[in-house]
């Protein structure tokens, strides 16, 4: 049995926190919101982002982040990349001793251009509170997740031992944990399928039809490729689960945050207009302007990353996706 720390309440935190408590781990989370902390201690329930799923008994939450790290032997960071640092400020003030971290927030440097592993290394080096680093990314909408439906994903670290021994801890009979150890493609995979998860939603929203909903993924796999490759990404990597995988649901799910996003977008025919009227936290808009930044870095040639980024950020009209986003494409 390990003792589990996960930083954060939200629906992605509490499904992961029921799998492990299944598994028989002792398991804390910590939350600032103090009514979502009294659901899960006294209803068992997240209802803000859950309903009504019922949650291990098992499961304990609390607001005292020095309580939540008293024991821990893993903590799993479980908060949206802009809130990544000065989490990790808290947990360094408070830690009492050497942890594993595992991340599963999907995004990446903007500041550095770079991984957000490498952000996260960065920030606990000095602490030496971090023993070993690895991140869970794959298919896994929360809800199902909760209800325990059959999930699989990637538990990637830069050490293959470490990730076999994380992957066990997780795996049940309905959560398959897959050991990985190309931590850069899994992270480009994970961050850059949600800014083509937009455009999906775009062309659906459009009507564009099947076909061209198809070619568009098989558009955005390439290019997160082509980026990817310039950290020293695995084409294989690309098929997984972390890659393919994800990829495939994150850009044609109706529960996916970032596919809602583009249909909205169609819907106004304006991004602007979409994301004032959409409140939810949409990786994909923060993960296009970094795409968009790297391929002027490295001199890469993407048209769906050129095309988001000015449908996202300059308000270009999100028609320009079906007129220019087949054109010149670059495959693998």
């Amino acid at each position: 049995m390990k003792n589990i720390t996960i930083i954060g309440t939200g629906a992605y935190g509490t499904c992961l926190a029921n799998v492990l408590a299944d598994n028989g781990h002792s398991v804390v989370m910590y939350g600032i919101v103090e009514t979502q902390v009294n659901d899960l201690n006294i209803n068992h329930k997240n209802s803000t982002f859950l309903g009504d799923i019922k949650f291990n008994q098992n499961i304990k939450a609390t607001t005292d982040l020095s309580a939540a790290l008293e024991k821990t032997d893993i903590l799993i960071l479980g908060v949206p990349t802009v809130a990544l640092k000065s989490v990790i400020k808290d947990i360094i003030k408070y830690a009492k001793n050497e942890m594993i971290i595992i991340n599963t927030a999907k995004g990446l440097d903007e500041e550095n251009l770079g991984l957000l592993s490498d952000l996260i290394k960065r920030e606990f080096a000095e602490s030496k509170m971090m023993k070993e680093y690895a991140a869970l990314y794959g298919p896994s909408i929360a809800s199902e997740v909760a209800q325990r439906k059959p999930t699989a994903l990637m538990l990637c670290s830069d050490k293959l031992e470490v990730a076999k021994d994380l992957a066990k801890i997780f795996s049940n009979e309905y959560f398959y944990v897959y050991p990985w150890n190309d931590l850069a493609g899994c992270e480009i995979a994970a961050a850059l399928k949600n800014t083509v998860a937009i455009g999906s939603g775009i062309l659906f929203g459009f009507e564009a039809g099947d076909n061209a909903q198809a070619s568009l993924i098989t558009v955005g796999a390439n290019e997160m490729f082509l980026i990817g490759s310039q950290f020293g990404a695995r084409l294989e990597t690309f098929f997984n689960f972390a890659g393919l995988g994800d990829l495939i649901l994150t850009a044609s799910s109706q529960k996916s945050r970032n596919f809602t996003l583009g249909r909205k977008i169609a819907k106004y025919n304006s991004a602007k207009i979409a994301m004032e009227n959409y409140k939810l936290t949409v990786e994909g808009v923060g993960s296009a302007k970094i795409a968009f930044n790297l391929c002027k870095k490295y001199n890469l040639k993407t048209s769906l990353f050129e095309n988001m980024f000015q449908i996202l950020y300059n308000d270009t009209k999100p028609i320009a996706l079906i007129n220019n986003v087949f054109n010149d494409v670059k495959l693998v």
